[in-house]
């Protein structure tokens, strides 16, 4: 197995540099995002979500504010998204999202292959749970259109959390509101326009009875990465999977998911639904 502690989903260092305080201040923001890191409020936090021609960085930070009730009350902590632009190799333009109001908090963004739409996780008065996954289409102009609850065959009483795409359609996220393993388990479903396939876990030789974050496919290579807090003492790190059987050498690797049929069946099951949250009039 391969152990990381940080861990990144999409991009590697880059360099900023700028000449104005407001500049340093968007480097700041920014720097912090390109690969995953540990925080002692969330354990792990993903890297940026960069749109297919690397010009557009998506990601989410943590600010404090003074809830809406209680005058006296402490700062509360809430997540917020930022769109950043790549121009000439520095991300510049800094532009917090307004996906959900004041009060509520967003985060874990990822955006479509496309670039036309961005999936994350909020507790958005209207959620069925705590956290939900929300999906908004992503206007010419880089603003966002309404924010659209994924419906129940996605989100639960409980947390979803670290939704990412792969392959264009087929959506990973994480659960804790279903009868998994333990903890959060890995979850995928397919997303293709309006219409879902329904949820179905990854499997026990993909998720553990700790914490199961995120998940990074290497379909050449028969493996996925997955982050996971399984490792002593609950250590936030990387582990290897394999995920398909070996033509060469069919007891090489396990299948996941039962012999691999629900992983399967979330990426080429032909039964769709259309969630009333997410349906578009």
């Amino acid at each position: 197995m391969t152990r990381s502690i940080f861990y990144s989903l999409l991009v590697s260092g880059m360099l900023f540099c700028s000449a104005t305080a407001k500049a340093q201040m968007a480097k700041d923001l920014v720097s912090t995002t390109l690969d995953g890191n540990l925080s002692t409020i969330d354990g792990y936090v993903p890297s940026m979500t960069i749109t297919k021609d690397g010009k557009t960085a998506y990601f989410s930070k943590v600010t404090e504010q003074k809830p809406l009730y209680g005058v006296f009350s402490k700062k509360e902590v809430i997540h917020e998204i930022y769109r950043a632009e790549n121009i000439n190799g520095e991300w510049k333009n800094v532009t917090k999202m307004e996906v959900c109001s004041k009060y509520y908090s967003a985060k874990h963004p990822t955006v479509s292959e496309d670039g036309k739409r961005l999936f994350f996780a909020s507790n958005m008065k209207g959620s069925y749970g705590k956290y939900d996954i929300y999906v908004a289409d992503i206007k010419a102009d880089g603003s966002l259109g309404v924010s659209k609850n994924l419906g129940p065959k996605v989100n639960t009483k409980e947390d979803e959390l670290y939704p990412s795409l792969y392959n264009g359609t087929l959506l990973f996220f994480a659960s804790e509101g279903r009868d998994g393993l333990g903890g959060l388990d890995l979850y995928a479903t397919q997303v293709v326009m309006n219409t879902l396939t329904p949820s179905v876990n990854l499997g026990n030789h993909i998720n553990s009875d700790s914490d199961d974050y995120a998940i990074q496919l290497s379909p050449e290579k028969g493996l996925g990465f997955v982050v996971s807090n399984r490792g002593q003492n609950h250590t936030i790190s990387q582990y290897t999977v394999a995920y398909g059987s070996s033509k060469k050498d069919q007891n090489k690797y396990d299948d996941v998911a039962d012999n691999g049929n629900t992983l399967q069946t979330a990426m080429h099951e032909g039964v769709e639904y259309t969630s009333n949250s997410f349906e578009d009039k």
